[in-house]
């Protein structure tokens, strides 16, 4: 199900799947980074998992506040849950790794739902300033 979208609906993207159950500085410092390099708008796919404390309605509308605040390009949609991403010969498309630096990689959605249970304000200092509110509205 498309979500949200800023760009014209045929205009090739990157994709990005995720859970997102929290949006954090590593997945929007992966995708600033690669839309940066590849220069198209990014897709990203919320995989609709069960049992998340975060709906996948909710952590859609957090991520389109982002890409607004932040002037994002793309597009978001919710897909069912995936197994894996199998593709056949000649596809017509990469699929790569982006290598972020150890500081970004090292930040956990795991941990920083722990200090958001635990009142720890020190998780803002992982998300993006323009989702906090929305963040925190999801855990009241």
């Amino acid at each position: 199900m498309l979500y949200y979208s800023n760009v014209k609906p045929f205009e090739k993207h990157i994709v990005f799947i995720g859970r997102f159950v929290i949006f954090h500085k590593g997945h929007s410092g992966l995708i600033v980074r690669t839309q940066r390099e590849k220069k198209l708008p990014a897709l990203i796919l919320i995989r609709n998992t069960i049992d998340e404390i975060i709906e996948p309605i909710n952590r859609a509308e957090i991520i389109k506040k982002w890409m607004i605040a932040n002037s994002v390009k793309g597009s978001i949609m919710i897909i069912p849950d995936i197994e894996g991403v199998y593709y056949g010969r000649g596809v017509g498309y990469n699929i790569e790794e982006i290598n972020l630096d150890e500081k970004t990689k090292a930040i956990s959605a795991t941990e920083i739902r722990t200090m958001i249970k635990e009142y720890k304000d020190s998780w803002k200092q992982y998300v993006d300033e323009s989702i906090i509110d929305e963040i925190e509205k999801a855990f009241k």
